[in-house]
């Protein structure tokens, strides 16, 4: 009986967090700009960059471009890297279950003051999963592969990913929280995105 009980319970719970459907200009609206910044940890290296992007969703197609800068303060490095992707959203349960599975391309360039400048130009396959708690706040995680785009080159190939929320601090303008890791590395740095909804 008591099982029955806290079924049912549980139950109408669940049905109150799907009552509303989402229907935010922030949360899950996927065309956007915004600008943030980021923090980088990468082994005993700290750095600072500056991000950018913007998408558009076309009727749940999803383009999109994306930029970064990026300064370690010490060793005199810097990176930077520009990129564009499609994607896919798969809206689910009244749009609070968003999943985005997507395909990219970015050209990546590191320069350190002694040892000269590396590019590649990296092919991103990846999947986004987002839920939202209400019309104010999100959570999402998100993995990217990413590879030489070379295939004959033996060249850079890493796994990312981040966890994050987004919340709606104004009608339109979100502010968006990510943690970074890469795969040996682990935790990488976070970053803090405002955008802006249309």
């Amino acid at each position: 009986m008591n099982k029955l009980i806290y079924t049912v319970t549980g139950l109408l719970c669940a049905q109150s967090l799907f009552a509303d459907a989402i229907d935010s200009k922030v949360i899950h609206n996927y065309t956007e700009v915004g600008v943030g910044y980021r923090y980088v940890d990468l082994d005993d290296l700290d750095g600072h960059g500056v991000v950018g992007g913007g998408s558009i969703d076309l009727n749940n197609f999803l383009l999109g471009v994306s930029a970064s800068y990026t300064w370690l303060d010490e060793g005199n490095a810097e990176a930077w890297r520009t990129g564009a992707f499609a994607g896919y959203v798969v809206r689910l349960m009244e749009n609070h279950f968003n999943i985005i599975p997507r395909i990219g391309v970015s050209y990546n360039e590191v320069s350190v003051d002694d040892g000269g400048v590396e590019n590649f130009v990296g092919l991103e396959p990846g999947i986004t999963i987002s839920y939202a708690i209400n019309n104010r706040v999100s959570v999402h995680g998100a993995y990217t592969f990413v590879g030489d785009i070379d295939v004959f080159d033996v060249g850079t190939a890493a796994h990312e990913s981040s966890i994050g929320t987004r919340i709606a601090v104004a009608d339109q303008l979100g502010l968006t929280l990510n943690g970074h890791f890469l795969d040996e590395e682990g935790f990488t740095g976070v970053s803090a995105i405002l955008s802006w909804h249309f």
